[in-house]
């Protein structure tokens, strides 16, 4: 995809690279999860969605160590296939989330 840059009137090549790791990281209802879903279901990790595995619910925060810790063992496998993955998430996590609910750097 090729668009202009409005104030240089310059060629903005927007082209991702196949494999890359995508992030999408915004508030909610900021269009993260729309934008996802313009790749295929399965090069897309939502966080939500992994909450939801493991506790039935997308909305128990209280379940994001465990659902964070999947997310990383699926994102490991699919970057040493190089396979190109999007995460959707709210917020950028570095790292495992520690049980406290914090991010840490791994």
């Amino acid at each position: 995809m090729k668009t202009t840059f409005d104030s240089t009137m310059q060629p903005l090549d927007t082209t991702i690279p196949d494999p890359a790791l995508i992030v999408l990281i915004g508030a909610a209802g900021s269009g993260k999860s729309t934008w996802a879903s313009t790749w295929p279901s399965t090069q897309v990790l939502e966080l939500d969605q992994f909450r939801a595995m493991v506790s039935d619910e997308a909305g128990d925060q209280s379940a994001t160590l465990s659902a964070v810790n999947v997310m990383h063992t699926v994102l490991e496998a699919r970057l040493a296939r190089k396979r190109t993955t999007v995460i959707d998430a709210t917020s950028l996590m570095i790292g495992r989330v520690q049980a406290s609910g914090e991010a840490s750097v791994a």
